[in-house]
């Protein structure tokens, strides 16, 4: 107890509390830009904590970190254009909300989720983390592979009705993966002689065609203003409709606190398995996409659970969680900290100031959050003729800043129109996206098992953790049925 109040005490130092500020601020103006994310605001913000103290280079880091993750719900809601990977889900029923006249109560509902969530992941990090730590220990690349594999048995959920097709666009998403050097040989494939594919398709160019330019395009087609109705609604509506979901909570946090603490998934897995969790879990799946609160409550509460969760093996084994806390990781070793077990018994107090500084932080992107939700929550009044371009502009911004390449402009015209054509037909592109983003790890994983069982499948259900994977994918995939047969039977029962 000394040590948490030795660590506070520092946390709350002026200058700590003015970088705090600082660095929420600049994350919140960070987030809201389509295509930038966490990733985009740690990296740009990593360079200036050079001189700073460990504590306060954290501290501003995390503030950072949390305000970019909320930010980017924003414009997931607003304008139908995730702010980064991490907010696709976000658009799927906030975007409707917007569109009914009621942007402020989701923004209200985005708020309290994502603070909600920042609590639960702070909680995981300093509480429960060495028992997660413990899982996640046991698990090897057969083990991995079941996770994606389950992951993926989501796509037929996500599908809304259209379940071959889902299930098409989640292979072409694989497929897509694919392109670049083999994760086990490191020889090229599907590059067709470029230097640009030779590290992949980029996932942020792709991320942001498919639900950013896309979205534009179709805006540009509407013409007049995102909600129709002259009204944003109230944002204070959102807390109820947050905190009357406990079970929608408690779903995303744990979808957010399993895949944060394993790492390769992470944020760009976290809210849209927490969506499809979620929608498969409700008694009225076809309300999803429509403006359930629902399923916007439980991707916020994943997400911001998830960012704090990726930090539970950065800090412990020294491991990243996602490529967002690698820099945090960088951060450490540049300002003298060695994760693992000293960092937290030869640093002093100084973990438990960066605990409580990270505290702190979801607690200024809370109260920003909500003075400005007001202000956000205007943009679905201005034409869509202002909108688009701003739009189309920072879509080509946000893909180009990450590699200042050229090209990957190019990849996300080539996925905005793709996306387009898929929402003219009804076909839902995260099913690609979400093919695409597990793409990496089921193949690497799957390789790295067959090679490991000598060229034995019978690896994937050697441990009780594989085969309670496998049983939930199975039952993932038939679940749906046996529900119609259950009720069917009850029917004619009565």
């Amino acid at each position: 107890m000394e040590m948490w109040l030795e660590g506070f005490g520092i946390a709350f130092q002026g200058q700590n509390l003015l970088y705090l500020l600082l660095g929420t601020t600049i994350g919140l103006v960070v987030g809201a830009m389509p295509g930038l994310g966490p990733l985009f605001g740690v990296g740009l913000m990593l360079p200036f904590t050079f001189g700073m103290p460990p504590a306060t280079a954290i501290i501003f880091l995390a503030a950072v970190h949390a305000a970019t993750a909320y930010g980017d719900s924003i414009a997931s809601i607003l304008i139908n254009t995730p702010g980064g990977v991490g907010s696709v889900a976000s658009c799927w029923d906030g975007y409707p909300l917007a569109q009914q006249g009621k942007a402020g109560l989701a923004l209200g509902v985005s708020t309290t989720s994502s603070f909600i969530g920042g609590l639960i992941g702070w909680v995981s990090l300093v509480v429960i983390s060495p028992l997660l730590i413990l899982v996640a220990l046991k698990m090897g690349p057969p083990e991995y592979f079941m996770v994606a594999l389950l992951a993926l048995s989501l796509l037929a959920m996500a599908a809304s009705g259209k379940v071959v097709g889902g299930l098409a666009l989640g292979g072409i998403g694989l497929l897509l993966a694919f392109v670049g050097s083999d994760p086990i040989t490191a020889s090229s494939r599907f590059t067709f002689g470029t230097d640009y594919l030779e590290d992949g398709l980029p996932l942020v160019p792709v991320a942001v065609g498919l639900f950013a330019l896309s979205q534009a395009i179709i805006l540009a087609e509407q013409g007049g203003t995102i909600a129709q109705i002259r009204s944003i609604g109230s944002i204070r509506e959102g807390f109820g409709a947050t905190l009357r979901r406990p079970m929608t909570i408690l779903r995303g946090s744990v979808v957010g606190v399993l895949l944060g603490v394993m790492p390769a998934l992470g944020l760009s897995s976290a809210n849209i398995v927490a969506y499809l969790v979620e929608k498969r879990a409700s008694k009225n799946p076809e309300s999803f996409g429509k403006g359930n609160i629902a399923g916007l409550v439980a991707p916020e509460v994943a997400k911001n659970t998830c960012i704090l969760g990726d930090l539970i093996p950065t800090f412990t084994l020294g491991i990243p969680g996602s490529s967002v806390t690698a820099l945090f990781l960088a951060a450490m070793v540049m300002h003298g900290l060695q994760p693992g077990v000293d960092f937290f018994k030869a640093s002093g107090a100084l973990p438990y100031a960066i605990f409580a500084g990270i505290l702190l932080a979801q607690f200024a992107f809370f109260l920003m959050g909500l003075f400005f939700a007001r202000y956000f929550a205007m943009t679905v009044l201005v034409p869509n003729a202002f909108i688009v371009p701003l739009i189309v502009f920072l879509s080509f911004v946000g893909s180009f800043a990450m590699r200042n390449r050229v090209e990957d402009i190019l990849v996300t015209i080539l996925f905005g129109v793709l996306g387009y054509a898929l929402s003219k037909r009804g076909y839902p592109a995260i099913c690609l996206l979400l093919g695409f983003v597990l793409g990496d790890l089921t193949e690497a994983n799957f390789q790295r098992s067959v090679l490991i069982g000598r060229g034995s499948y019978g690896i994937f259900v050697d441990s009780t953790i594989s085969v309670v994977l496998l049983s939930l994918t199975i039952l993932a995939l038939i679940g749906p049925y046996l529900v119609r047969l259950g009720r069917s039977l009850l029917t004619k029962a009565e």
